[in-house]
């Protein structure tokens, strides 16, 4: 949480954070102004204070917005620093940065930059900063590291962003089942109440209007993949293919509110019409691993050591895992989940090497999404489900938007069919 960065800031030995770029897909940015629109800015966190937003003017009523402590850029006129370093802009940018933090109440100390910006304009700032004023040293990766490290919990604004979000997100997938539900099919093909086949970039175009209609956006895109493609965990799917009755089509649904920035992760699995015995076993041996995860995040418990137990479930049933089989194409293959947020990935983290702090613990909020994957035989398949939770106060994992978990949607053949 924000109440906890100052602490970690000093533990990482940091007198100040610098957080640059634009606000828009810039979580460290994000993080800070809200869902207030900047084109540029900085927002200079100090060890010992409050943030600070440097805004530019014409951005100020953005600015006013955010509530937080801030400075017009122009009292620090680019134009006076240009000529005092001889029209060098790497260098004039430096010494106006040099000038904020001091303004800010930092006059030396070691600093670390952050935010997204073309690398090769920060590293000419770095180069400079270091140049024209030595009294700052300038320490690579500690801002990003800091804040992640303070983004892993989350406080009740943000967790109620993620909430609506996930409201957001069943309320489409909803519509979506319902969708399919109202057509029938012709020779296994799923084809609509107009009489056309029905195909996966329909599906998604009717996604992408709702996420705009709800003021959401979807800026990773969405997985719809069926039976082969379905068992490639990120195969996004084949808009071009048409839903087939019986084959396995992996949902993963993870858009972001366009205002606040924050991401809602979530995945279910279907088969239009009927399942095989095979898919209907092995999916129930999936939504038996995710509730037993669920039930067994509890804090104090690595995310980690979340992944190993559900390997050794997946393995007691027979399946491949990543921590027996690394590299494995088949059977389980990935991490049990991940941290949520700003970033549709972010800590704690359950892979192997994860830090042994990526913990479970009260306030954090992660994804649950055990899955299996066939992608050989005769009857290639993916099987994913995924809930986003959250640790409430009293430990315990609770789901942050509920959905059924059926792996059959219920299809009328055709009349002519029936005969």
């Amino acid at each position: 949480m924000k109440s906890e960065l100052s602490e970690i800031m000093k533990d990482a030995g940091l007198d100040a954070i610098v957080v640059m770029g634009a606000s828009g897909s810039n979580p460290p940015m994000k993080y800070f102004v809200g869902d207030a629109f900047f084109t540029s800015a900085m927002v200079i966190i100090p060890a010992n204070d409050e943030p600070v937003l440097i805004y530019p003017p014409m951005e100020r009523d953005n600015a006013a917005k955010t509530g937080m402590k801030r400075i017009n850029i122009d009292e620090f006129p680019l134009k006076k620093l240009l000529d005092e370093m001889d029209g060098d802009l790497s260098q004039a940018e430096a010494l106006q940065i040099s000038k904020i933090l001091t303004a800010v109440g930092v006059p030396a100390g070691k600093i670390s930059i952050c935010g997204m910006n073309e690398f090769g304009n920060v590293f000419n700032k770095v180069v400079s900063l270091n140049k024209i004023a030595p009294e700052y040293e300038v320490l690579p990766k500690k801002a990003i590291s800091c804040l992640n490290k303070a983004r892993i919990s989350k406080d009740k604004k943000e967790l109620a962003e993620i909430r609506r979000m996930g409201k957001v997100v069943v309320s489409i997938v909803a519509d979506v089942e319902n969708y399919i539900r109202s057509c029938h099919l012709v020779d296994e093909r799923l084809i609509s109440p107009s009489g056309n086949p029905v195909t996966i970039g329909e599906i998604k175009r009717m996604i992408n209007h709702e996420l705009l209609d709800a003021g959401a956006e979807n800026p990773e895109g969405t997985i719809f993949a069926m039976g082969k493609d379905a068992a490639v965990p990120h195969n996004s799917g084949n808009n071009a293919e048409v839903l087939l009755a019986g084959k396995t089509i992996v949902f993963d649904f993870f858009p972001r509110d366009a205002g606040s920035g924050y991401f809602y992760d979530f995945t279910r699995t279907w088969c239009i019409g009927h399942a095989s015995r095979k898919l209907q076993e092995a999916y129930n041996q999936v939504k038996e691993i995710h509730d037993e995860i669920i039930a067994l995040a509890k804090p104090g418990i690595p995310m980690k050591e979340l992944q190993s137990i559900t390997c050794d479930r997946f393995k007691a049933l027979g399946h491949k895992t990543i921590k027996d089989n690394p590299g494995t194409f088949e059977g389980y293959v990935h991490t049990i989940g991940h941290g949520l947020g700003l970033d549709v990935h972010e800590r704690p983290s359950s892979g192997f090497s994860a830090p042994d702090d990526d913990t479970v613990e009260i306030n954090r909020v992660f994804t649950v999404e055990p899955g299996l994957y066939y992608p050989e035989g005769d009857e290639p398949f993916g099987i994913r489900i995924e809930d986003t939770v959250y640790i409430d106060e009293h430990g315990k994992a609770q789901i942050m938007a509920e959905y059924p978990y059926e792996l059959v949607i219920p299809v009328q053949k055709s009349a002519e069919e029936k005969k």
